[in-house]
């Protein structure tokens, strides 16, 4: 995992405890390579849903996976899937509980070291990150330094470079962060991880328009977007169209603004992102009254007051 552009949803605080009271212990007559494999078959499940925002069937299928393993004292599949778990709570806000997943985790993984270790150090760093304590997130990561690079892919070298940036970008300190967006840029370039390599553009977006470099984050804006199309990662493709409008408005460019608002609109409502639907609608009637349309404004203002009223 990285730190990246993520759609909000929601997700009932309980439903681990009811994902777990309802799975079903494996039949005692499977072997435990059978086990195993029906671990392995609910984890793949998991991330399916995961992928899909589907939350609360994702975390059924990792609770499920947890019991098949704890079963039969599996102790790399208990780690994933307590990995697993913790980024579905991180995902739907659940912070706390993911950071007892994560530490859980990363505590059996010691042990064990290499992807295991990176994997749950990784998630805790993130964790931190999203609880706006960036120097406690710079520490885990730099904790993950010290596993020897021959136990990682290049995927997961490339993940701490970016979230390594992301943790000095969000301290102050932007010509260390863009040091290490360009590391990880380059590594998932030359890796074919075009999604990853989309969100080290992303954030190079970000940085520079922080700083004030309009230019340079519209160019690695279109980068972002050229790459999540790459691969159609549709949520970043959204989120993409809605940071280049942001950039464009700043840049003085109110025309191009109102199109990629448009467009991520568009492409938010293909997904059914209600929350990107309603940000976006919210600069369309901007943008669309500062550019003097104000038939298609208030359009646009009738479909958010319908949105925020279901």
């Amino acid at each position: 995992m990285r730190v990246r552009r993520t759609l909000p949803a929601i997700a009932s605080a309980a439903i681990l405890v009811m994902a777990l009271s309802c799975s079903s212990a494996p039949p005692k007559r499977d072997t435990v390579a059978n086990v195993k494999n029906q671990a392995a078959e609910a984890s793949v499940f998991g991330n399916e849903y995961f992928q899909q925002g589907r939350y609360d069937l994702a975390l059924q299928s990792f609770a499920r996976a947890l019991e098949y393993n704890t079963s039969v004292d599996n102790t790399e599949g208990i780690i994933r899937s307590y990995d697993s778990i913790g980024r579905v709570h991180m995902a739907v806000g659940d912070l706390e509980r993911a950071e007892e997943l994560f530490a859980r985790a990363r505590e059996m993984a010691r042990e064990e070291g290499g992807t295991l270790l990176f994997a749950s150090t990784n998630s805790l760093g993130e964790v931190y990150l999203r609880k706006g304590e960036p120097q406690k997130a710079l520490s885990i990561f730099q904790e993950a330094l010290a596993i020897p690079a021959a136990r990682l892919t290049a995927e997961q070298t490339g993940v701490l470079s970016h979230n390594l940036g992301t943790a000095q970008m969000n301290l102050g300190n932007g010509a260390e962060a863009l040091a290490l967006f360009e590391k990880s840029l380059s590594i998932n370039l030359a890796n074919k991880l075009f999604e990853a390599a989309a969100a080290d553009c992303y954030m190079m977006a970000s940085l520079r328009s922080k700083e004030g470099d309009l230019a340079g984050a519209r160019k690695d804006g279109e980068r972002a977007l050229q790459y999540d199309k790459q691969v159609e990662n549709s949520p970043g493709i959204v989120l993409d169209l809605y940071a280049l409008g942001t950039i464009a408005l700043r840049s003085g460019d109110p025309e191009s603004a109102y199109d990629y608002f448009r467009r991520s609109y568009l492409a938010a409502t293909a997904l059914g992102a209600r929350a990107q639907m309603r940000k976006a609608l919210e600069r369309l009637v901007e943008t669309g009254d500062a550019l003097g349309r104000s038939e298609e404004a208030e359009g646009y203002r009738k479909t958010l007051e319908e949105l925020e009223n279901r």
